[in-house]
């Protein structure tokens, strides 16, 4: 989801207009997503990096109050998918916590499922798994895969990658194995559900041999 801020001089709208716009994008591709590809039941998104959240204090406001928007609007719309939150949330405030439980607990058991990463690090998340397992008392040989925080969710088969950056962003990186990776020169807000279209029709042409 990169280029927010960057569409936003561009289109000379303010940062807040230019992520909610961005957040309202994410809603109604991922329903676009759910509608048109029967065989997707897993989208995810990657909203905000622990990396990101040494910005400066004026856009990190604007982003929490466009997040605290988008929490108390999303159950007034008529998106059929569950909505999860993978990343550090002890980080933010009760009440922020409070309504991201709330959120979660809608369209439960839609097997349809947005994962949007907040104060995420995917670096620090392979860092800290061996911290969980030891904290666990778990009898049983360490296996990453249990303890990281991305367990039970499917490794992701395409990557979509807007902003015009070719990178990771310390996105996933325990997941990304054998992710084919696309990026687009378009900025998020401008991206589109043609755009997705093409990159999925692309992928379907790719002969995936998972390392043989």
């Amino acid at each position: 989801m990169d280029g927010n801020n960057r569409w936003s001089k561009i289109h000379n709208k303010s940062s807040f207009e230019s992520y909610k716009f961005g957040a309202k994008k994410l809603l109604n591709l991922s329903q676009y997503i759910f509608n048109n590809y029967k065989k997707i039941s897993y989208v995810s998104a990657f909203a905000l990096s622990t990396h990101n959240m040494k910005r400066s204090k004026s856009i990190l406001n604007t982003i929490f109050d466009v997040f605290e928007y988008f929490l108390d609007k999303f159950p007034d719309n008529k998106y059929d998918f569950k909505i999860t939150f993978i990343g550090n949330l002890d980080d933010f405030n009760k009440k922020l916590r409070d309504k991201i439980s709330s959120i979660e607990k809608i369209n439960s058991n839609s097997k349809r499922k947005l994962i949007i990463f907040i104060n995420y690090s995917g670096s620090s998340d392979i860092k800290n798994a061996h911290k969980r397992y030891l904290e666990s008392d778990s009898k049983r040989i360490f296996n990453i895969q249990n303890f990281i925080l991305t367990k039970g969710i499917p490794n992701p088969d395409i990557l979509i990658r807007s902003g015009g950056f070719q990178r990771l962003s310390d996105y996933m990186l325990f997941n990304l194995t054998f992710t084919e990776l696309f990026f687009s020169s378009k900025l998020w807000p401008d991206l589109k559900s043609n755009d997705i279209k093409k990159f999925i029709i692309k992928y379907r042409t790719i002969e995936r041999k998972f390392g043989t």
